[in-house]
This record gives structure tokens, C-alpha cells and sequence, in this order.
């Protein structure tokens, strides 16, 4: 799906994640429209912006975050990981405002300083940078290699300067270097795609690193107690009973997940392929609005398949 009209995005929440009462701003914590690659920000001192999405939307969240943050102040990125969709803007932020500082795991850091990696990014965000060409004219909305200023990991503590702080959880399973922030002074945890993104009543599984650490990781942030819950590509569930029952749902989506990949595995007598295939006209090719290009849909189905392959291999 090409990135939504941002105008358009609140009147169709309601009907794209029904399932689950979602809003756009809890307490300091707020939504940055961008179609189906949003941010969020926690206006603060320094204001935080986690995962600033494909690089086209570089201009979108600097003219959001502008007239909230006192010209004084800093910004801090937090990356929950290196995918493109979590990252891209993150360059012209940093072109933007001066002094900003970015926030990531010790693999994450890797990551964004491989030519590799970056050549991916750059490929993926090209895709939306084409389509819109006309919205960021004359704008360098370009990606390039990250350096990250605070590598995180588990149980660290971070102080903000106004009393406030946040905790950092590892969450890997999504992707190897994934994080969750907690803040507990608002009961907000961010947690990026660690526990799938919903849309309507389905809930994507995103184990594309590894099938026994994306549900570790869920059984983790069920153990936070946190009071809203910031899910990618969506908002914020508000209220410990909604986040409960999501992550139940969250968990069991999962399991579904590979129970019918194995299936097809068995029937397609081991051809990633077929499988692929198969899924692609199921998940994708029946829909007219998607949650991802279909490029990377396809990256990241292959990713799941491959991490569901490793497991019968273990148990060999």
C-alpha cells in the first residue's frame, strides 16, 4: 500500500484495527500521521521521537516536531531497529536539527554503519521517495549511514533531565537487535513490532529473525505493566485489560502463523517457494490496501519461512 494521505488515516482507524481501541495521542505520547509508516514523539526535555519512518516522510515529521520543541532544546531518536520503515528519516532529522542524538541497540548500531544494510534502506525508501516526488521537492531526504550515539540493552536505566526516565528491554525475534522502552513515570511502553501489528481483526507475526525469540519477547512485555502500548504502523493501545488481551491475541497469531507455514511446507513437500507463493496470493493478493510495499512483504515472508525451516533443523 503507498503511503496514505495523512488527512485520511483517523477516519479509517476505526475500521482498520476494529479489533483493538486504538488512539493517536495517551498522555505526552503522540502519533505522527504518515500513512501506514507513522512515528511516535514524547514531548519532553529532550523531546523523543521513535522510529522515524521511510525517508519521504523526513519533512512530514520536522514540521510536526518544529513548533512543539523550544528552540533550545535537543531531540533524541530512539530505534526500536534498523529496518528501513524504522530508520529512514532518521538522516534528515539529523540534518535538521542540530545536536540530535540517536538511541539503539549495540546490533542496531552495527547495522546502520554496513554499506550492505544501507544499500538496502536506500532501495526500499526508494520505492516511496518515487511516489512521492512531488510532496518532498527540493528536499534531501536521502539515507545514510547512522552513527549511534547510545547503545543500549537490557535493564538500563536512562534519566531524562526533568526527572523522568525510561527502561530498556531487549525484544529481539522481530529482528536481532530489537528494543522496547518503558517509560514508567507515564506507563507508555514502545514497542515497535516486537508483538506483531494488527490490522483489523489479524494480526501480523513478524518473527523474521527467530520464532523462539519473538514469543519469548512477547512473554516479556506481558510482564511490564504497562498502561498504553505504542504498536508500529497503528498507535497507542490505551488500558492494561486491551494490552493484556492483545498480547494473548499477539501470541497465539504467532503460533497459528507457524503452524500453517509448516502445513504448507509438509504439503508443498519442502519448496520455500510454493509456499511463498501460495501466502502471497492469500495475504496480499486478495487485499487492495496493505500494511507494506509489496517488495518488502515478500523479504519478510521469506524471512518467516526461513525462521520456521530452522526450527524443524534444530529438532533434528
Amino acid at each position: 500500500m503507498l503511503p496514505q494521505n495523512p488527512s485520511c488515516r483517523n477516519a479509517k482507524t476505526a475500521m482498520k484495527y476494529k479489533a483493538f481501541p486504538f488512539t493517536d495521542h495517551y498522555k505526552n505520547f503522540s502519533l505522527i500521521e504518515g500513512g501506514h509508516v507513522p512515528a511516535f514523539i514524547f514531548i519532553n526535555d529532550p523531546s523523543i521521537i521513535f522510529d522515524p519512518g521511510v525517508s519521504a516522510f523526513g519533512p512530514l515529521y520536522y514540521r510536526t516536531l518544529l513548533p512543539l520543541m523550544p528552540k533550545q532544546q535537543h531531540l533524541l531518536i530512539l530505534l526500536t531497529h534498523s529496518h528501513f520503515d524504522h530508520c529512514g528519516a532518521a538522516p534528515y532529522l539529523l540534518r535538521k536539527f542540530q545536536g540530535t542524538q540517536i538511541g539503539a541497540s549495540s546490533r542496531a548500531a552495527g547495522v546502520l554503519q554496513k554499506e550492505s544494510a544501507i544499500d538496502l534502506i536506500r532501495r526500499f525508501n526508494a520505492e516511496y521517495e518515487e511516489k512521492m516526488a512531488d510532496d518532498i521537492k527540493g528536499e534531501d531526504t536521502s539515507f545514510s549511514s547512522i552513527k549511534v550515539d547510545l547503545q543500549l540493552k537490557e535493564g538500563d536505566r536512562i534519566e531524562l533531565t526533568n526527572g523522568n526516565c525510561f527502561q530498556v528491554f531487549e525484544t529481539p525475534g522481530h529482528t536481532r537487535d530489537c528494543l522496547s522502552y518503558f517509560f514508567p513515570d507515564s506507563g507508555v511502553l514502545v514497542a515497535g513490532e516486537a508483538a506483531g501489528v494488527p490490522e483489523g481483526d489479524f494480526i501480523h507475526s513478524v518473527f523474521l529473525a527467530n520464532y523462539e525469540d519473538y514469543i519469548s519477547s512477547i512473554e516479556k512485555l506481558r510482564t511490564v505493566e504497562a498502561e498504553a502500548l505504542c504498536i508500529a504502523h497503528v498507535g497507542i493501545l490505551a488500558g492494561r485489560e486491551h494490552i493484556a488481551k492483545y498480547l494473548t491475541a499477539s501470541l497465539a497469531a504467532a503460533q497459528e502463523y507457524r503452524s500453517r507455514i509448516e502445513r504448507y511446507m509438509d504439503a508443498f513437500n519442502g519448496d520455500k517457494q510454493k509456499v511463498v507463493d501460495t501466502i502471497v496470493t492469500e495475504e496480499y493478493d486478495s487485499k487492495q490496501q496493505h500494511l507494506l510495499n509489496r517488495n518488502p512483504f515478500i523479504t519478510n515472508l521469506q524471512a518467516k519461512i526461513n525462521a520456521i525451516c530452522k526450527l524443524a533443523e534444530n529438532k533434528i
